[in-house]
């Protein structure tokens, strides 16, 4: 177990990651959470762009981004909306919380929203973040030795690159000897061989 998530959630979450690549067609690096919304059919909305009274609000429920469910009056329908930073943010800082943010989409999290699992629900959308802008099986075959490779590579914060070549580590380490059919999967989407 890591964490608070059980080794078999934290799978589940990989897999979904390699799913919405497929199903938006993601196959090469760096990884664009905006071309993935837009597939997705994610409504993307800067603070920058809200009036003063939006921003606030915005600000009190994230100095980042959050997510939420908005019905649309054009179309009649509910859609998935991403309020993000982009006011003295780094693109690379957005990139990871526009991740962070499709993660909690993707994974229906707004579906039906359970407070209980807010925990969960948040350490979920951290692996899909991070699985997403850097999978360990890409920065294995890529043969990247620091995490400024994987900050350049795969257009990262530091920190962020930080953490995901850590999180590469251990997976080399205490991750199985083979890949999994899942990472042979998102090898292959990415025309790789494993």
């Amino acid at each position: 177990m890591r964490g608070p998530l059980t080794d078999e959630q934290c799978d589940d979450v990989k897999k979904s990651v390699i799913e919405m690549f497929e199903e938006c067609g993601i196959d090469s690096y760096p990884i664009d959470p905006y071309l993935i919304a837009e597939r997705l059919c994610y409504v993307l909305r800067r603070y920058s762009d809200l009036s003063f009274e939006k921003q606030v609000e915005a600000f009190d429920i994230s100095d980042d981004s959050y997510s939420t469910v908005e019905f649309n009056d054009e179309t009649g329908m509910y859609q998935y909306v991403i309020y993000y930073n982009d006011i003295g943010r780094s693109e690379r800082r957005i990139r990871w919380s526009l991740f962070h943010e499709i993660g909690h989409c993707y994974r229906g999290h707004h579906d039906n929203p359970d407070d209980s699992q807010h925990v969960i629900e948040e350490a979920e959308a951290n692996l899909f973040a991070k699985y997403a802008i850097a999978p360990p099986p890409l920065i294995h075959v890529l043969k990247l030795t620091c995490s400024d490779d994987v900050a350049r590579i795969f257009v990262t914060t530091d920190d962020a690159a930080y953490n995901s070549y850590c999180y590469y580590r251990k997976w080399v380490q205490y991750g199985p000897m083979e890949y999994t059919d899942f990472e042979i999967h998102l090898l292959r989407l990415f025309k790789i061989a494993a």
